[in-house]
């Protein structure tokens, strides 16, 4: 049954996420994307996936929605930032270093996917308790916006 559950819920994230990148619902959209829930079923079949997370974690859906709407968040604030950049004319390029606070296999892989699909961020670098990430435009600050309060869910979630 937990499974099942792990399945339905990280296959279900890993295919919205699909069809956000190809910003379509289309039939063909829809079912090319079904490779991630048989990917999580499989991996799950296993014992690759789903261990690093107790099982109430699953139920957990107001830390799913928050996780979600800050991922959202960022992607959108990644666009109007890569569309001000290329408007302007000028960016600022660089690789900062941020300091991964989760530990657990699962979490990392949310939190890099995340910060690679926000617009202006690509996570290239993950070396034990650094991610190294390369900015279109180097924050002000010592972090990624909303990058905190993800590790924080993510480490609410893994427990």
């Amino acid at each position: 049954m937990r499974g099942l559950l792990v399945t339905a819920v990280a296959g279900g994230v890993l295919w919205g996420i699909w069809v956000l990148l190809w910003r379509s619902t289309s039939l063909p959209v829809l079912v090319s994307g079904f490779w991630c829930v048989l990917l999580v079923g499989g991996l799950v079949g296993w014992r690759k996936a789903g261990q690093g997370f107790k099982a109430g974690v699953w139920y957990r859906l107001d830390l799913w929605g928050l996780f979600t709407a800050l991922f959202l968040l960022g992607v959108a604030r990644g666009v109007v930032r890569t569309a001000g950049a290329i408007l302007r004319g000028r960016t600022d390029p660089g690789i900062i270093a941020v300091p991964l606070e989760v530990e657990s296999d699962l979490s990392r892989l949310l939190l890099i996917l995340a910060i690679t699909a926000s617009p202006g961020t690509i996570a290239i670098l993950a070396e034990r308790e650094i991610l190294y990430v390369h900015c279109l435009r180097v924050p002000r600050g010592p972090h990624l916006p909303e990058v905190g309060a993800m590790q924080r869910i993510l480490r609410a979630l893994a427990g």
